[in-house]
């Protein structure tokens, strides 16, 4: 696979937020790592200062909540989404929550360390932070409210819908925790 074609994924992607310069790119570049990461890869485990952004270029993670001894999947990351600890990689405190691989993935990888000083060298990154933090953030107080009013069954249609590749890579208990279904509920509703 072509590392120039991961790159411009990525570049792609910031520039959805905001046109960026040849210098930025030029600048980005070698601070960036591929990582090939296999099924059960722990980029983040709660507790842990985050020390790094990822972009997924392809394959699929979790984020994974540990209420006492009870896991649960708080949300998914499919390709072409920017994967970091919410809320706390900004703010640089401990994960409360981790992200997991769960199907062979690559990613790009940046260290929190070289985006604070690309920031300083490029004001327009700020304005790019502030637009990808606040498009996750609508996405998920957006499935939030969708799901509030629906039933169990009208959760797992509209995502099934939504992302029908998932339901065959993520363990099915993981998705029937993410949409609150109960896992014998879950087999009724599957396809």
């Amino acid at each position: 696979m072509s590392t120039d074609l991961i790159f411009d994924a990525l570049l792609e992607k910031i520039a959805s937020f905001q046109q960026i310069t040849p210098r930025f790119a030029q600048r980005l570049k070698p601070l960036l790592s591929i990582r090939e990461l296999s099924r059960g890869a722990l980029l983040l485990k709660a507790g842990n200062r985050p020390a790094h952004l990822w972009f997924m270029y392809e394959g699929f993670a979790r984020e994974v909540g540990h209420d006492e001894e009870y896991e649960r999947t708080s949300w998914f990351y499919f390709a072409g989404d920017f994967m970091y600890s919410y809320p706390s990689f900004f703010s640089q405190l401990p994960a409360f929550r981790d992200i997991e691989i769960i199907d062979k993935s690559t990613v790009i990888e940046i260290s929190y360390k070289d985006l604070i000083g690309l920031r300083h060298d490029f004001d327009e990154l700020n304005f790019i932070f502030d637009l990808a933090r606040d498009q996750c953030e609508s996405e998920r107080a957006k499935y939030a409210a969708e799901n509030h009013t629906l039933s169990a069954g009208e959760r797992y249609e509209q995502y099934y819908q939504k992302h029908k590749p998932l339901f065959n890579i993520a363990r099915h208990k993981d998705i029937a925790s993410f949409l609150r279904i109960k896992s014998d509920g879950f087999r009724r509703y599957n396809h």
